[in-house]
């Protein structure tokens, strides 16, 4: 089942896409076999202004027969004064002229390449009815069982490429469908490639927590050697053994890794099925000890610290730092402008409280930016001896200080105190004014996300 379970989102992304696909290609081939009807219209002028002259073909051009078909002929702005059919190879089954402005034509069935020609002469009518659309000179529309299709004089504003109703909802529906399929075989495809890039990603978190691990267990023992503190051994079991030898290539360093979190799990084991003496447990941890001792003493860490993805780790930082801006800034000063205004009176007070939640934003939001940065940013001396790296959790404080750091550098909402310099209103430097504040609280979430750290958080551990 473990061995499974990688390979489960691929197959399921693929099945869905393939859901997707199969109805995709159904409905393309439903509209493909159904009939189609086209239209066409031809007009020519009479022998006045007021006279015109219509040509109106109607051909099925699909693939199956159309069957109840209506062809209805208006004019809107016209009445029809003399109408023919020199050509059609279906029976018309119905004719109607009720409405001096329109025609009507009914027909059973419109087998495939069926057609029929209407001749229509119109005169404008003088009197048209108000709210009568007077720049449409004909709109004609074909009903059938299977579908509608119309067409109107192109010189009507009224039918427009960008009107959202031109496209139809099954057309949309079409769309998003194959849309959908390709994200999912595509995640199907480069599921391999993209876990791949987590994996390298993580690689050097990976290293770093096994190598705390190991410094915690051998430095709690070597305090007090007949401890009973339990040490999880999950870290190493996390990822499967093809990967940790892929990230410890050294037979001899993996080995002694494995002996290590061998003996911790043993331990572990023994000490939850009985209670044991004090001696046991003296030369259990001693046994421990010695091995976590020699493996930190004689594996070369600085090898493992792989630092091919560190321009990726670099990035994905900088990234999120202006994104953690960004929010600030949008929340503080764009939701705070449109939404909320600082109540005449309590300027001083208001003014406390925007110090204080954009202090507790950014220090959120630094916190895990500088979680994700310890896991590539920490560095193994070149003798093997210490380990210094980036953590809150390891400096003394270094919540307090960070807290600090973030009302000191991010604390201040710059829009409120523009107010009192009198630029707010101003409307010849408000969009400048705004993008400066921009730039500036980018500029303060990179001091305190990015630099602070690596001066302020920095710890150092003995390896040997």
């Amino acid at each position: 089942m473990g061995d499974f379970r990688p390979s489960l989102l691929p197959i399921v992304s693929s099945v869905i896409g393939s859901g997707l696909l199969l109805f995709v290609i159904n409905n393309v081939a439903s509209n493909v076999s159904l009939p189609h009807i086209y239209l066409q219209v031809n007009s020519f002028s009479g022998h006045n202004d007021h006279q015109t002259k219509f040509q109106t073909i109607a051909i099925n051009d699909g693939r199956s027969t159309a069957t109840d078909i209506r062809l209805t002929l208006l004019y809107p702005s016209s009445n029809i004064i003399n109408f023919t059919i020199p050509f059609h190879n279906e029976n018309v089954t119905s004719l109607k002229h009720e409405v001096p402005s329109s025609l009507v034509l009914e027909m059973q069935r419109m087998s495939m390449g069926a057609s029929i020609i209407i001749n229509t002469t119109t005169i404008k009518n003088d009197a048209v009815a108000a709210g009568s659309p007077t720049n449409i000179r004909y709109v004609v529309s074909a009903t059938s069982d299977q579908g509608t299709n119309t067409i109107a004089d192109a010189s009507s504003p009224t039918l427009r490429i960008e009107d959202a109703g031109i496209i139809p909802f099954n057309l949309r529906l079409l769309i998003a469908a194959t849309v959908l399929a390709i994200i999912c075989f595509l995640i199907g495809l480069l599921y391999k490639r993209i876990r791949g890039y987590k994996f390298q990603i993580n690689r050097p978190k990976y290293v770093f927590d096994i190598l705390k691990q190991m410094i915690t267990v051998r430095n709690t023992l070597k305090e007090n050697i007949v401890a009973t503190d339990i040490f999880p051994f999950s870290k190493w079991n996390s990822i499967d053994n093809e990967d940790k030898r892929q990230i410890f290539g050294d037979h001899r360093d993996y080995n002694l890794i494995n002996k290590f979190y061998t003996k911790l799990r043993q331990r572990d084991s023994d000490f939850s099925e009985e209670e044991i003496s004090d001696h046991t447990l003296k030369n259990l941890n001693q046994g421990l000890l010695s091995l976590v001792d020699y493996a930190l003493t004689n594996i070369s860490w600085s090898k493992y610290h792989n630092t091919s993805h560190k321009r990726s780790h670099v990035i994905l930082s900088i990234a999120a730092t202006i994104s953690s801006a960004l929010a600030i800034f949008f929340i503080f000063e764009v939701s705070r402008v449109v939404f909320f205004l600082p109540i005449q009176g309590y300027y001083n007070i208001y003014y406390a409280l925007t110090l204080v939640a954009r202090a507790i934003v950014a220090f959120v939001l630094a916190r895990e930016i500088i979680i994700f940065q310890s896991s590539s940013t920490y560095e193994v001396s070149v003798n093997n001896c210490t380990i210094s790296y980036i953590s809150i959790s390891s400096t003394s404080h270094g919540s307090v200080k960070l807290f600090a750091y973030s009302l000191m550098i991010m604390g201040a909402p710059l829009f409120l105190l523009s107010a009192e310099l009198h630029y707010v209103g101003r409307s010849d430097i408000s969009y400048e004014f705004f993008v400066i504040i921009l730039l500036i609280d980018v500029i303060r979430m990179f001091i305190l996300a990015v630099l602070i750290p690596r001066y302020a958080l920095k710890s150092r551990i003995s390896i040997g």
